[in-house]
């Protein structure tokens, strides 16, 4: 399998401290982050990295701008998913490498070449470029607020449904199939159905996104769950991996139902329920008629991005959808 990926990953307590070797022939670092981070931690780093560095506010970016950068040399993403993304959109407008330095493991971004962005109320992937390295230092991860880790196991637990439908895609409509990266993911998603110990969903997050790097696309871990989610975001100030997961039993119900599927839609969500993640239409604040909105937009976004749902497959109406959202529990 190809190695494609960061060079280096550091999982564990104190991990900030061991960035200072990798920066040390960089001279000019800018770290992207946001205002509560740069107050809780911006003296921490620039100990660590051992010089001067200058700060970015992720909220302040806006891409496709000529934001004027000045001498900069590498970039280090400091911070949740905003700032990663916008460490990734420098990296590859600018050509400079990067560093992931999350401080949540809320998604499976934080290894990835794609960054999230918003347009006219959607999210949607761009291609950027990978990190050189993973700082993921436990001891600060472990502050962040338990909805973002709660997100981050969504958006592992929802490769039961992407993963299948991919590979559904493949046989179906011929999509582009790598038998060794569904494996990376599977193993992914594996170990945090095992154990969700921090340590275990962060390796499994960056195993997904080295997993996008290395097949070029978003595919192996984004099916028509992740496109209801960027539809669900017209409506929901909800968390990203919380949508993923809330729409990830839906897709699986279709996908059991075309045998595709080893994963049960309710064991997912009793997963879920174990967790306090939100299951049901009430705690995800939406009507059905919403979601069934949401659905269809959803796979106006698949068509466009050339992907195979398998709610296209079964040819799925809005009253199939309403039995399935009762039959679940929604």
């Amino acid at each position: 399998m190809s190695t494609k990926g960061p060079e280096v990953i550091v999982i564990e307590d104190g991990a900030l401290d061991k960035i200072g070797p990798l920066v040390k022939d960089y001279s000019h670092p800018i770290c992207v982050t946001d205002s509560l981070i740069h107050k809780d931690y911006s003296q921490h780093l620039e100990n660590a990295i051992g010089k001067p560095c200058r700060w970015l506010m992720a909220a302040s970016y806006r891409a496709n701008t000529n934001t004027v950068l000045g001498n900069v040399d590498i970039v280090l993403g400091f911070g949740g998913g905003s700032s990663l993304d916008v460490a990734k959109l420098i990296s590859r407008d600018t050509g400079i490498n990067w560093i992931s330095v999350p401080t949540a493991a809320s998604h499976d971004g934080i290894a990835s070449e794609v960054a999230s962005v918003s347009h006219n109320g959607y999210k949607y992937s761009e291609k950027c470029k990978g990190p050189m390295a993973v700082i993921a230092d436990t001891s600060i991860i472990s502050r962040a607020p338990p909805r973002l880790r709660l997100a981050g196991l969504g958006d592992i637990i929802c490769k039961t449904s992407s993963l299948a439908e991919w590979k559904l895609a493949h046989e179906v409509k011929e999509e582009p199939f790598d038998e060794e990266v569904y494996s990376l993911v599977k193993k992914a998603l594996e170990s945090v159905l095992a154990s969700d110990r921090l340590e275990t969903l962060i390796s499994a997050e960056i195993d997904a996104g080295r997993a996008m790097s290395i097949f070029g696309s978003s595919r192996p871990c984004s099916g028509t769950e992740h496109a209801i989610s960027h539809a669900m975001d017209r409506i929901s100030g909800e968390l990203h991996g919380l949508q993923v997961a809330f729409a990830t039993p839906l897709c699986l119900h279709y996908l059991q139902e075309v045998g595709c599927s080893e994963y049960k839609p309710r064991k997912m969500q009793d997963f879920m329920e174990d967790r306090e993640m939100p299951t049901t239409l009430s705690e995800m604040a939406i009507s059905s008629e919403q979601l069934i909105d949401c659905v269809r937009h959803g796979l106006k976004i698949m068509e466009k991005r050339n992907r195979y749902s398998v709610l296209h497959h079964l040819n799925v109406d809005d009253s199939s959808l309403k039995a399935t959202m009762m039959d679940l529990g929604y």
